[in-house]
């Protein structure tokens, strides 16, 4: 029986050791895992040092810029006031000229039948004065005539 019992311990020995080579081997793998796991974080730390740094510079000409940016609205700001005061200004002056021409409208259409017969009397005056014309130039005629 003390054989059994040292042939047990020499298997659960045989068992221990073929379980601590295993184990060796996996804390050999996952140790070089690990330090390509630490390689690779080198390397993206590095990496994102350089992009930190390019942010940043790019960051700062982009303050700049919207200073820039800013300061140029602010100077064109009265530009678009004053577009806009003339856009009022041009509006009032439509108006006031419509207002105008509807009024000029309303007179001349109220006075309608003073300007037609303004016109007939004119018309009567030429008319009389080509007659008188006629008349003196006949008269001319006539007495240059009798005179030859």
């Amino acid at each position: 029986m003390i054989d059994i019992l040292y042939i047990a311990a020499l298997i659960a020995a045989i068992a221990l050791l073929i379980i601590a080579i295993y184990l060796g081997k996996t804390l050999k793998s996952t140790s070089q895992t690990l330090d390509e796991v630490k390689g690779s974080l080198d390397k993206i730390t590095v990496e994102v040092q350089g992009i930190t740094g390019q942010a940043t510079n790019l960051l700062d000409k982009t303050n700049v810029l919207l200073e820039d940016v800013n300061g140029k609205i602010s100077k064109i700001d009265p530009v678009f006031d004053a577009v806009g005061d003339i856009g009022t200004s041009l509006f009032g002056l439509s108006k006031s000229v419509r207002e105008l021409a509807e009024l000029a409208t309303n007179k001349v259409e109220q006075n309608d039948t003073k300007i037609a017969q303004a016109l007939s009397f004119s018309n009567s005056i030429l008319s009389f004065r080509n007659k008188m014309k006629a008349k003196k130039a006949a008269k001319q005629a006539a007495e240059e005539a009798s005179e030859i």
